[in-house]
């Protein structure tokens, strides 16, 4: 399926609300007009106190020269004013901005699958959310108002020294194209460092998310030592880094401090050795205000204005690279002849699957699965490890590229999962079953009634407060089995007709597992359509069919007896895992008599 092109995140930042853009520029030009005139009036003020005349632009003829320097003074307070408002705006947008990406880039999160997710590495997700875009909205809370400020004083301040001084035009612009260029590179080599301190960020927070995840199973196998040396290795990196872009800032700081004072020299030596100008005291006192002061700011800005800009454009790709990956939809393969069911009940079909493919890059994983579930039915996938048996529920819900000739839910009916894995939240117990924050105990009667199906008993499972337990994040206070009670109780409590079920019992022994499938699967849920994937032999005498997956397709499927009679590489499999199960008691036994 060919992808359609990203919309650009460029277009999105420039043009929405472009009022706003519009106003910002107009409040910078206001701002550095009335910047122009508080000199003006200063060298009015001086002019009128010394009897000194010779500016052409003298067009208030008042009586009291202390009339101009309170024009002067308003004029300066106006061009603050301005400034700040420029400076607002700019963040007001940024802010605005900044919730239109994370809501874009929430649903983007949620549109993209398994399979293709599991191709971009954690740490650069989180960076994206914690970094980038911000950092892309950089264009507007810095980028506009820092440019629009620095800009419009560099284009009317050569103009007031034309009109205001007769200075020659050349001098002012060749200086100051030379400094804007050598501030151009700075930042450029700036805004470089600013890219590696992300992409180093990303690389470190990936290793430290992983770190903190594992923290237990490194500590048993004895890798905390290479784990933290590596995060150390990338902080001294990133350490590096920063202390270069750090002395690349300083240099850009201290040439556009010191263009300021240059810029004075070369005006006045101009006006006094070139144009022979006879200069008043209140146009030497304009002249210093306005090279030395009013253009201060704007050249000290002028290497930022450039550093954030390739900085935010370094962002913004990021975030447009993550906003056109696609799910990658396998493509439509004809359809095989399926193995036929053992035995077919007569009702309608709950869920239908059709010549379901599913490639992970070039690789097939699931190839012509076709598969259909019956109300009531209890049916089991095995295979070897790498079957493809987890990734077929999770394409059934959805969650991968898979493509289908066909599927179908019967309508109305609700689909449940249970992780191998069970998701736990950061919350209590009891918002964990109900599966939603700050829940009342109103519904502790059912709630205490699905974890007792899932022989999950509050007196025998270290839960001193009860339903108020708090459950650490991840579940770091919960064995593998209680996450697996605890995933099993939220399905129950969730009363879904349809469950998928990735081993789930995995992890639960065995005299837990058959208590479980007695309370549970042939009672509770007798009356719901229950597609089970697992390890465990013992569950599948009593299932109603089973699907044996073998590199990605369905190789055979009926009864447990029926598959050990057709099926010779049903058999080896179910050898195998008699083997392995075996090695494990094995194992078991011996360490309980070490101990």
């Amino acid at each position: 399926m060919p992808s359609q092109q990203s919309p650009s995140l460029l277009h999105l930042i420039a043009f929405h609300r472009l009022r706003y853009r519009y106003l910002i520029l107009l409040a910078s030009f206001a701002g550095s007009l009335f910047g122009i005139f508080a000199p003006y009036f200063q060298k009015e003020f001086v002019d009128a106190l010394t009897g000194e005349t010779g500016s052409k632009l003298h067009f208030l003829n008042v009586f009291n020269p202390w009339i101009y320097i309170g024009l002067a003074f308003l004029s300066y307070l106006i061009a603050q004013a301005f400034s700040l408002w420029t400076n607002y705006l700019g963040a007001r947008e940024a802010i605005i901005m900044q919730r239109i990406l994370s809501d874009k880039l929430y649903e983007k999160m949620l549109s993209l699958k398994v399979d293709t997710l599991s191709q971009r590495p954690l740490g650069e997700i989180v960076s994206i959310y914690a970094t980038d875009v911000q950092g892309s909205t950089v264009f507007l809370d810095q980028t506009l108002p820092t440019g629009a400020t620095t800009l419009f004083p560099l284009i009317l301040t050569p103009f007031i020294l034309i009109f205001m001084f007769d200075t020659p035009l050349w001098p002012t612009f060749l200086t100051m194209f030379l400094v804007s260029a050598l501030n151009t590179g700075l930042a450029f080599r700036q805004s470089k460092f600013f890219f590696l301190y992300k992409q180093l960020a990303a690389e470190r927070i990936g290793i430290v998310n992983e770190w903190i995840q594992n923290i237990r199973t490194l500590r048993v196998l004895g890798w905390t030592k290479h784990f933290e040396k590596t995060i150390y290795n990338k902080r001294v990196v990133e350490t590096e880094n920063r202390m270069r872009m750090l002395t690349n800032g300083q240099v850009m700081n201290s040439i556009s401090s010191s263009f300021t004072f240059l810029l004075n020299i070369l005006t006045l030596g101009v006006l006094v050795f070139v144009s022979k100008q006879k200069l008043t005291s209140g146009e030497i006192l304009a002249l210093l205000w306005i090279l030395g002061v009013f253009l201060t700011r704007p050249f000290r800005q002028m290497p930022w204005f450039f550093t954030f800009a390739f900085d935010s454009w370094t962002s913004l790709k990021r975030l447009q690279d993550f906003f056109s990956t696609r799910n990658v939809l396998t493509e439509a393969v004809p359809s095989l002849q399926q193995p036929q069911p053992a035995a077919q009940v007569s009702s309608e079909p709950v869920l239908e699957v059709k010549n379901l493919n599913l490639k992970i890059g070039k690789h097939p994983i699931l190839s012509h699965i076709s598969l259909s579930l019956r109300p009531k039915e209890f049916v089991a996938v095995v295979g070897d490890v790498g079957s493809g048996k987890s990734l077929l529920l999770l394409s059934l819900l959805g969650e991968t590229g898979a493509h289908m000739e066909s599927f179908k839910i019967k309508q109305g009916l609700k689909l449940a999962f249970v992780p191998q894995e069970g998701f736990i939240m950061s919350a209590n117990l009891r918002d964990n079953i109900i599966f939603d924050y700050d829940q009342s105990s109103s519904h502790d009667q059912k709630v205490l009634d699905c974890l007792s199906a899932c022989e999950f008993h509050l007196t025998q499972e270290r839960t001193e407060n009860g339903l108020e337990t708090m459950i650490g994040e991840r579940g770091v206070n919960l064995s593998g089995g209680q996450k697996q009670r605890v995933s099993l109780a939220r399905v129950d409590c969730s009363d879904a007709d349809i469950l998928l079920l990735d081993d789930c019992f995995s992890a639960l022994d065995v005299d837990t597992e058959k208590r479980i499938m007695d309370k549970l699967i042939s009672q509770r849920w007798k009356n719901k359509t229950k597609l089970l994937v697992t390890h465990r032999l013992t569950v599948l005498e009593k299932v109603d069919r089973i699907l044996f997956l073998d590199s990605g397709r369905i190789l055979a499927e009926g009864t447990f007896y029926d598959l050990l009679e057709q099926s010779e590489k049903f058999r080896e499999f179910t050898r195998s895992v008699n083997h392995e199960h075996t090695k494990e008691i094995h194992v078991e036994g011996s360490n309980l008599q070490g101990n």
